[in-house]
């Protein structure tokens, strides 16, 4: 009889390592894991003024912090495919003009390029980027900072604009 109890014991331990182990990993995610649907959401967030970033006069670019999702999830996604393009535009565009409009700079990520970018937040991964403008400055006094993600299936997402002031007059 003491052998069937401390074999028992023994299942019984097991059984609670095994669940406290489960527990201990809820809400665990890594970040090279894969998603289980398409990315359908860019949320953009640039610096409210542009950045001088190397010390000589006037500004450089603009400081972006971008995170993708899918409705109805929480937590921001890994961009584990595809490509993510940051447009700038000279003055302020609204999103159902931008068409009409050519960039002045373009950066571009394909996705296995991003992990630089990567940083782990309480709502999951954003991509944060000093977007230096170099020879393309803006030719006015305001810019206008967009993100789009084109998936695997080739239909771009497009994050809403944000408007930038600059030191241009």
């Amino acid at each position: 009889m003491p052998d069937v109890l401390c074999l028992a014991s023994r299942r019984f331990v097991a059984l609670w390592i095994g669940v406290l182990s489960l527990a201990a990993c809820v809400g665990c995610r890594s970040i090279s894991s894969g998603s289980a649907g398409p990315i359908n959401q860019l949320h953009l967030l640039v610096t409210s003024v542009a950045l001088n970033l190397d010390g000589k006069p006037g500004a450089d670019g603009v400081g972006v912090r971008l995170y993708a999702s899918r409705r109805g999830e929480a937590a921001a996604l890994p961009i584990t495919q595809g490509t993510l393009d940051i447009l700038m535009f000279d003055g302020n565009v609204p999103l159902d003009e931008l068409s009409q409009h050519t960039p002045r700079h373009t950066w571009t990520y394909p996705a296995e390029k991003l992990k630089p970018q990567i940083q782990e937040t309480s709502v999951g991964i954003s991509y944060r980027f000093a977007a230096l403008w170099g020879e393309d400055q803006p030719q006015s006094e305001r810019v206008t900072v967009v993100a789009r993600y084109t998936g695997p299936g080739g239909h771009p997402i497009y994050s809403a604009p944000s408007s930038v002031p600059t030191s241009v007059k």
